[in-house]
C-alpha cells in the first residue's frame, strides 16, 4: 500500500535547492498534460489546417477527453485506493495503464482520422508507438516514462514546424534533470526515454505525416 494520490517522490525524504524546482517541472510534464500541450499547439496553429471538419475547440476537446483525461482515470483510481503512486514508479505495475493508454491512442486516431484531421491523428498515432516501445522496454528496464513523454510530442514540434521548435530540447534536459534530482531514474534511463519517444515519433511521422 502506497498514501493515497501521492507521488513516487512526495514518499521520499529528499532534500536540497534542486527538488522544489524538480518537483515543479516534473508535476508540469506528465504525457498526459505535455500531449494537451502540443494537442492545442497544433489544433491552433496547425500548419495544414484540421481537416474539412474540426475546429481548434472541437480538436482540443477530443485531445482532451480520449488522449489526456481517459488515460489517467484508472491511475488516479488505484492511486486513490492506495495501490500505486501517481508515477507507478513500480515497473512490473505499468502494463495495464500503458495498455489502457494505448487503447485511448487508438480510439483518439480513429476519430481524427474518421474527421480527416491529419496533424492530430498523426500524433495520436505516435502517442499509441511510443507508448508500445515504452510497454515493451518496461518489461525488462525502468525507462522513463516523463522522458518518452516529452521526447515523442518535441519531436512531433520538430517534425511539423522545423528549427523553430528546436526549443523543446530545453524542455527535454529539465525533464532528464529533474527525474535524476526526484530519485526517480537515473540518468541513463532519464536520457533513454526521451531518445526512444523521439525515435518512434520520428519513425511513426516519416510513414504517416504527408500532407
Amino acid at each position: 500500500m502506497v498514501s493515497s494520490l501521492k507521488y513516487h517522490d512526495e514518499l521520499l525524504v529528499l532534500d536540497g535547492k534542486g527538488v522544489m524546482v524538480s518537483r515543479i517541472v516534473s508535476r508540469l510534464t506528465p504525457a498526459p498534460l505535455i500531449n494537451l500541450y502540443v494537442g492545442i499547439i497544433f489544433s491552433l496553429t496547425s500548419p495544414i489546417g484540421l481537416g474539412p471538419v474540426l475546429d481548434s475547440l472541437s480538436s482540443i476537446l477530443i485531445c482532451l477527453i480520449v488522449m489526456v483525461i481517459l488515460p489517467i482515470v484508472p491511475i488516479l483510481y488505484e492511486a486513490w485506493k492506495g495501490k500505486v503512486d501517481l508515477d507507478v514508479s513500480d515497473r512490473e505495475r505499468r502494463k495495464k495503464f500503458l495498455l489502457f493508454s494505448m487503447l485511448c491512442y487508438v480510439i483518439a486516431f480513429i476519430i481524427y482520422w474518421f474527421f480527416d484531421c491529419l496533424i492530430m491523428s498523426s500524433l495520436s498515432a505516435a502517442y499509441f508507438t511510443v507508448a508500445s516501445g515504452v510497454l515493451l522496454v518496461s518489461l525488462k528496464y525502468k525507462i522513463s516514462v516523463h522522458g518518452a513523454g516529452v521526447g515523442g510530442p518535441g519531436e512531433a514540434l520538430i517534425y511539423t514546424y522545423g528549427s523553430i521548435a528546436l526549443i523543446v530540447i530545453i524542455v527535454w534536459i529539465l525533464v532528464i534533470y529533474s527525474r535524476i534530482a526526484l530519485k526517480q531514474h537515473t540518468l541513463g534511463q532519464a536520457v533513454a526515454g526521451v531518445m526512444l519517444g523521439v525515435m518512434i515519433t520520428w519513425t511513426t511521422y516519416f510513414f504517416l505525416y504527408l500532407p
